[in-house]
């Protein structure tokens, strides 16, 4: 059977008016046109959506009604909702009119959170339509979803695995009508023209001949002010006039998901036969599935053989497990054509699985279920599981069953019991019905793997929260005892770090620079420190009283001499700690200040805060500043040249946000994009919210460990880039620590980070000012570095034996004769070893101090 007889088959129930479409005009040369009526929601008019909808449908018009179905407060209208019930009392006329929701936040979402919405959207819509479940009226309802226009949408292929084929983009202005299509048989549809049916003309629907397609708006909320038999009496014109070019053969009136099956869509809908495996005891059933499936083998029809995924006694949830690595599936089972099944328990934020009492790590991967496509949305559900809607065959009546709800174009899992295939005749049945289906050039009928891989979101940031998951069992491994020995060498790596400050700090000011170069050729101090360095100053100053390397009177001198330095400057009516001082003359510096490096400085004046008892000093120093004429909206602002700048897009945002707040300001962070979600919807958000902002790495991550306590957010930031760095040990044997440095090369200073949008593991650098010249991976590469810093906070923070086999790899390498190099080129070991830093040796002190002071 071709694409178009498919199309206008009076058995596929796919055309509302087949009988209207004339059999000798050729279906690629009439104009399609599509109705859709918007704005159906819970406060719209229900008698003139009635009136409408009669109207179109005595008249034998087939239309797509977009329905949001939630009340202003954003939760799912209730069954008894006068809404409601009017969807149930026209849900059985599913073969004329379409049902597709609304979600508006689809253009800015990425494919995970596009088939978490729909699959949301289409639940909440499934629950407020009631009755005629039996006819099997719902699985075809809702195949269209739609947003409003908005400008550089993202590509919504996400929406294919909550079953969703075709994406309205409703228009604010006329416009011609034109399409987008993606290789997973997506279409988005742009443009269209809205009728107000108050000013209604046969001139608003008489198109050029050279319009292919066309799609007419009818709003609900433009007939409020109408009468309702007007309304009546203005659409049935509209019909007429449609159904008059239809029946000349200008014109075919389709819903919007039927479109899809025109030939330039190339649209496919795939169909896995899934067998059910018997009782092992009953070896006759057994025998039954098996013959079966070589059966249809010998024909061309591959399937899948298991348990039927679900809930099992005690509570224990039974799903597939559906490897993102195609390596991965094979080395776990060798048959391409068979998935076991697998009984997956949370353990932590990962999943492990359990066969034969034995309890194994599974590889990154999507949990899979199956779902009665009668009842239940499908798509990825709030525990991160991918829903294929399944029609279960129990029975012999497998004909009917066939008839009724495989003859759609929407993707299904046919799950079949060996007790429907006892009678050789039904088997028969089965297999002809079957190939039938395969036949006409629509249907693919595959391998459940094959359908869940091809219809699964697949975005950079799900296979970095899959990756995640299932490194977590490494991840999370049993922490290291600290021993005498390890006490001792940390001991002398603080002594080490000290001897920078003991070596460079100025005594007029009690600054010292940057970095410094003490090579004897080219020997360099850098003569300015920022706000971060100062604050990491302070912060070595409070671990090294904490070690006992210093005493506390000269600890109190010190920081005496600091917060003078740092009294601020003002300009522009704003009192703030200036953007950079020089270390060797009093108060001397810029009028810019830095809305992230001001974090760093609040961060460590609370550090100093808790560890040195000066509250009412410093809380008179912090309140003589203007702080609160820098945050706009709750974000941050520097000022650079007098001009305010967002802080915002910026992974110090949120250790920023979190140390303004310490100090009574009220500050947003990038980062804080969880709340109300399920655990893995919060995983992904946070993902992808990091994801927008660049490369992620140690710092700031983990410096909120240190000096704040360690949020949510960062702690599972913190686990994505550490898992991503002990897979790159396992698959290359690398050791990998980025973060923020200075080099010995330019551009000097490098923020290094795992780039979480892409699609291959991928360690990324950035530069101040975002210099396009080291915007390469070429680049990358030879200036990736193990930073020396990063080395230790990881061995503070997560004292794991791959944190120890890092820290052990850099510390006598790197170790100088005044502090530690910040950095070890990865590509040929060789390490920065003239060139030493403030915050490299100050984040040592710290993370030193975390593992023998305050842990």
């Amino acid at each position: 059977m071709k694409r178009r007889s498919f199309l206008l088959g009076g058995a596929s129930l796919l055309c509302a008016r087949p009988a209207l479409v004339s059999a000798q005009v050729p279906f690629f040369n009439t104009r399609v046109t599509c109705v859709v009526v918007t704005d159906i929601t819970a406060d719209c008019s229900i008698p003139h959506v009635v009136a409408l909808f009669d109207t179109l449908v005595d008249k034998g018009v087939p239309f797509t009604c977009l329905v949001d179905p939630y009340a202003e407060d954003g939760k799912p209208l209730s069954a008894q909702h006068p809404l409601s019930l009017l969807l149930t009392a026209y849900a059985f006329l599913g073969e004329r009119i379409e049902v597709g929701t609304y979600a508006h936040d689809l253009p800015r979402q990425k494919e995970y959170f596009q088939s978490r919405t729909v699959h949301e959207s289409n639940t909440a819509l499934r629950n407020i339509i009631k009755g005629h479940r039996d006819q099997g009226v719902q699985q075809t309802l809702l195949r269209t979803v739609a947003h409003e226009e908005t400008a550089s949408p993202e590509e919504p292929t996400g929406v294919r695995s909550a079953g969703v084929s075709t994406v309205l983009s409703v228009p604010k202005e006329d416009a011609p009508v034109r399409s987008e299509r993606w290789n997973n048989g997506v279409v988005r549809l742009f443009g269209g023209s809205t009728i107000n049916l108050a000013r209604y003309s046969k001139a608003d629907i008489t198109a050029t001949p050279d319009v292919t397609q066309s799609i007419y708006y009818l709003s609900a909320k433009d007939m409020a002010g109408l009468a309702t038999d007007q309304v009546s009496k203005v659409c049935e014109a509209f019909s007429e006039d449609l159904l008059q070019s239809e029946l000349s053969g200008q014109n075919s009136l389709q819903r919007v998901s039927d479109v899809l099956l025109r030939d330039d869509f190339a649209f496919s809908r795939f169909l896995a036969v899934h067998l059910v495996r018997p009782d092992e005891n009953d070896l006759t059933e057994q025998e039954l599935v098996t013959q079966f499936r070589n059966d249809l083998a010998e024909v061309g029809i591959r399937s899948s053989i298991g348990d039927l995924p679900g809930h099992k006694p005690g509570g224990t949830h039974q799903r597939y497990w559906l490897p993102i690595s195609e390596a991965d599936r094979e080395q776990r089972d060798p048959q391409p054509d068979e998935i076991l099944s697998t009984v997956i328990q949370e353990v932590g934020r990962g999943y492990v699985h359990a066969m034969d009492q034995n309890t194994d790590p599974l590889t990154a991967g999507n949990p899979l279920t199956f779902v009665d496509l009668n009842s239940d949305a499908p798509g990825v559900n709030a525990e991160g599981a991918l829903c294929l809607p399944c029609l279960d065959v129990t029975d012999a009546d497998v004909a009917s069953q066939i008839q009724r709800h495989l003859r759609h174009t929407n993707d299904v899992v046919l799950s079949v019991h060996s007790e429907a295939l006892r009678k050789p005749f039904v088997r028969h049945a089965l297999k002809s019905d079957l190939l039938s289906l395969a036949s006409t050039g629509i249907t693919k009928i595959v391998p459940v793997v094959e359908l869940g891989r091809f219809i699964a979101p697949r975005s950079a940031e799900l296979s970095r929260q899959r990756k995640t998951s299932a490194l977590a069992p490494y991840v999370n491994a049993t922490q290291r005892k600290t021993s005498d020995q390890d006490r001792s060498a940390l001991m002398e790596d603080a002594k080490t770090a000290w001897s920078y400050f003991d070596e460079y700090t100025i005594n007029s000011t009690g600054l010292c620079p940057a970095t410094v170069n003490f090579s004897a050729r080219d020997g360099r101090k850098h003569p300015t420190v920022t706000m971060w360095d100062v604050g990491s100053h302070i912060n070595a100053l409070v671990a090294a009283n904490q070690l006992g390397l210093i005493s506390r009177d000269r600890f109190d001198r010190n920081i005496a001499q600091i917060l003078r330095q740092v009294r601020g400057r003002e300009t522009q009516d704003r009192l703030l700690p200036q953007g950079w001082l020089r270390v060797d003359r009093q108060k001397w510096g810029n009028r810019d200040f830095d809305g992230s490096d001001a974090g760093r400085l609040l961060a460590s004046l609370e550090n100093l805060r808790r560890f040195a008892g000066l509250g009412e000093q410093l809380e008179a120093l912090v309140g003589s500043w203007d702080l609160d004429k820098v945050i706009i909206d709750g974000e941050v602002n520097s000022v650079i040249d007098g001009t305010l700048m967002s802080a915002y897009r910026s992974h110090s945002a949120h250790y920023s946000a979190r140390a303004f707040r310490a100090w009574g300001l009220d500050v947003r962070s990038p980062y804080e994009v969880t709340d109300g979600l399920s655990d893995y919807d919060a995983q992904m958000a946070l993902i992808e919210a990091a994801s927008w902002i660049g490369p992620i790495g140690a710092e700031p991550l983990l410096l909120e460990a240190m000096e704040l306590g360690m949020s949510e957010q960062s702690a599972y930031l913190a686990e994505v880039l550490f898992a991503a760095q002990f897979e790159e040990f396992q698959e290359t044997g690398k050791l990998i620590a980025v973060s923020e440095g200075p080099i010995d090369l330019e551009p000097w200073f490098t923020y290094q980070g795992l780039q979480l949008d892409a699609k291959t593991r991928t360690w990324a650098l950035d530069t101040v000012g975002h210099d396009d010249r080291y915007m390469t991976p070429a680049f990358w590469e030879k200036h990736l570095v193990i930073s020396t810093k990063a080395a230790f906070l990881w061995n503070a923070y997560k004292p794991v034996e791959h944190s120890h086999r890092v820290l052990e790899a850099v510390r006598e390498k790197t170790r100088t004769k005044v502090g530690f190099a910040s950095s070890t080129f990865d590509h040929d070991g060789r390490v920065t070893a003239t060139y030493t830093d403030i915050n490299t040796n100050a984040v040592i002190l710290q993370s030193i101090a975390h593992t023998l002071v305050e842990s």
